[in-house]
């Protein structure tokens, strides 16, 4: 796994500028990724930074599945701190997404989840995906894939094709961790889990 630096910020905010960078559609100039080194990087900023939209992301939004309307008892049999709750990734608001994250009741990573109007499709042509891997979440088509850099070893993501949409299913490992698991054998635990709240056609 590639060497982490943290400019001096503690490896929870590390954490967040990956999350930022895989999730963001146009993240705002500043976001952080996890290494100091990296081109393009600079200090995470606070939360509340909003994305740039085109004006029709508002009405698009509205139609979107809110993975904050998950049972807590679903959420908590899961194995997540129903506590840890937040209606957003790393204190960012993505116009035009609905999102939701917990962390693992053990502290050893944070689960996302992040809904949109973007096709399945658009997963796959993304260059800072890989490992790309067919599959099927209950009824819905589904990939499995990780992300490039240095976040490749800590998390992966299972993106699942909705009516009109598609969520991400995110695991992202924390650096820290004294006992990780194994990040796309949990994901797709938690996603097999959630997936009888998808939205169905």
């Amino acid at each position: 796994m590639n060497e982490h630096r943290f400019c001096g910020r503690d490896e929870d905010m590390a954490g967040r500028g990956a999350v930022v960078r895989v999730f963001g559609v146009v993240v705002v100039a500043g976001l952080a990724a996890v290494g100091c080194g990296e081109q393009g990087t600079a200090a995470p900023q606070t939360s509340g930074v909003s994305v740039a939209a085109s004006p029709t992301s508002v009405d698009a939004e509205a139609k979107v599945w809110d993975p904050c309307s998950l049972p807590d008892s679903a959420v908590s049999g899961a194995g997540l701190n129903v506590g840890s709750r937040k209606s957003e990734v790393a204190g960012v608001d993505f116009t035009g997404w609905k999102a939701c994250s917990w962390q693992e009741s053990a502290k050893q990573y944070t689960f996302s989840v992040l809904s949109s109007q973007h096709a399945l499709a658009e997963s796959r042509a993304r260059t800072d995906f890989t490992d790309f891997t067919e599959t099927t979440v209950g009824s819905h088509k589904a990939l499995q894939l990780r992300t490039t850099g240095s976040t490749y070893d800590l998390g992966c993501t299972v993106a699942v094709e909705v009516p009109n949409g598609s969520v991400l299913f995110r695991l992202l490992n924390r650096v820290s961790a004294s006992s990780p698991p194994a990040p796309c054998q949990e994901v797709r635990r938690l996603t097999d889990s959630l997936a009888q709240y998808l939205p169905e056609s």
